[in-house]
């Protein structure tokens, strides 16, 4: 390969944003999602405006040759201590794969990240893309979580009532149950790169206020058997492809509170819009198929000590 300098480079904004879309979606369009799709939109459109319009906050690398855009690395840096940067889209075009472009993409990337001293680097994979795993493992990432997106079709949705009797919203003394059992779902290796705002669930006035004032609301629930706590599940609306749901389950009973809040909360919530849950990979799974939804990716969670 020739000289690194000559092909490999900082992503330029807004100059780059139209290539880089346009590679995004020769790579990936065929496991995109809406939002997905929204995503390269946006960045279309926000790559049309004048030089020094407001944009997305983006950072990155992208490799040149043959006078164009062949490769595409970018970087999410984080807001808060509490967060990580995160490697995000990276991109080879398919005919100039197999060439170590995507090596040398993340390997500048990393030592981007180590000369401002993050002490790790995030990023995320399908499960599918074995390739892509097998080269981050290769330089050096590992495997913290594997996460499956669940979403729900509104069309299948049965006109059924369904009954409701083992439901009701949860009652601000079971906060800290709920709580306790969010973490063991959404553990915190994971989930400071989800949307999920533990502060929004706590009974606090102000956040009944914004529930009722707000365009995105957000609606907690409790389930029980037999005055046993089966587990808790917010519902959360949101401006993307699907509202999301937050779901924790008494651990001893996950089943049994899969079964009864998964099919109430599309019931309820699920008619017109779609649903979205994250849950970890390859457990229940039979129990989410049942209940109406289906897998649309699995995302291998890996991190890179600095």
């Amino acid at each position: 390969m020739n000289n690194e300098r000559t092909h490999l480079r900082p992503l330029r904004l807004p100059q780059d944003t139209q290539a880089v879309a346009d590679l995004i979606e020769i790579c990936f369009a065929d496991t995109m999602d809406p939002d997905g799709w929204e995503y390269l939109r946006r960045m279309r459109a926000w790559g049309a405006l004048p030089n020094g319009s407001p944009g997305p906050s983006m950072s990155g690398f992208v490799w040149e040759e043959d006078g164009r855009i062949v490769g595409n690395l970018e970087i999410i840096l984080p807001k808060t201590t509490s967060r990580y940067p995160l490697i995000v889209n990276v991109a080879v075009h398919p005919n100039y794969r197999r060439r170590g472009i995507a090596r040398r993409l993340t390997e500048k990337a990393i030592h981007y990240l180590k000369s401002w001293n993050y002490p790790a680097v995030w990023l995320q994979v399908r499960a599918d893309n074995l390739a892509a795993l097998r080269l981050y493992e290769r330089l050096g990432f590992q495997e913290r979580a594997r996460r499956t997106t669940w979403v729900t079709n509104p069309s299948t949705i049965s006109q059924t009532n369904f009954s409701f009797s083992s439901i009701r919203p949860r009652r601000a003394h079971e906060w800290p149950l709920h709580s306790t059992w969010l973490n063991h779902i959404y553990p915190e290796q994971v989930a400071w790169n989800l949307p999920l705002d533990f502060e929004r669930f706590r009974p606090r006035f102000l956040n009944a206020l914004r529930n009722l004032l707000g365009e995105l609301p957000l609606w907690h629930f409790t389930a029980f058997e037999q005055q046993e706590y089966l587990g808790f599940c917010t519902w959360e609306a949101t401006s993307h492809y699907a509202d999301w749901l937050w779901i924790a389950p008494n651990p001893q009973k996950t089943p049994q509170a899969l079964c009864v809040l998964l099919p109430s909360m599309r019931q309820k919530f699920g008619r017109r819009r779609p649903l979205s849950i994250n849950f970890p990979a390859g457990e229940f799974d039979e129990t989410f198929l049942d209940c109406g939804f289906y897998p649309q990716q699995t995302l291998i969670w890996m991190e890179l000590p600095l």
